[in-house]
């Protein structure tokens, strides 16, 4: 034999050793995943984590997003159900109550306007009322802070 012999010998003995040693290693603690930074704020965790680790955050993450979503989607769907009912009373009062105001047909799809501008010319003369009140109340204050009678 020769020394090339002994040299591939040993390179392949070496080989088997290298590859014996990394069968007991878990290679998804050498790998490292970068976290992503959105999630790194919401969920604290670090920069770069190991490939098991990451798949078991991930999962975490994964379903605790899926549970909040729902809960969401549950609450806007209950908000829209509430909506709808309101909607419902307020649109069968008015039919019940419109078509029959002053015996005028036309009158009931237009009561709903009516309402509003009404509402809007009470609010208008309460609203002008309140600011001349809290604008002679800053006048009031003003002479007291200069000391006019």
């Amino acid at each position: 034999m020769t020394t090339r012999h002994y040299v591939y010998l040993a390179g392949l003995a070496l080989l088997a050793l290298v590859l014996a040693s990394c069968a007991g290693i878990d290679l998804g603690d050498l790998v490292k995943v970068k976290t992503p930074n959105a999630i790194q704020q919401t969920t604290g965790l670090r920069a770069t984590l190991s490939l098991n680790e990451a798949e078991a955050e991930y999962q975490n993450w994964f379903n605790q997003t899926q549970a909040t979503g729902a809960q969401w989607k549950g609450n806007i769907e209950k908000a829209g159900e509430v909506r709808g009912l309101l909607g419902q009373l307020t649109l069968s009062a008015l039919d019940t109550v419109g078509p029959t105001v002053a015996g005028v047909p036309v009158l009931g799809p237009a009561l709903p306007a009516l309402t509003g501008i009404v509402g809007l010319f009470i609010g208008a003369g309460r609203l002008r009322k309140e600011k001349e009140a809290s604008f002679n109340k800053g006048l009031e204050k003003g002479r007291d802070l200069t000391g006019e009678a």
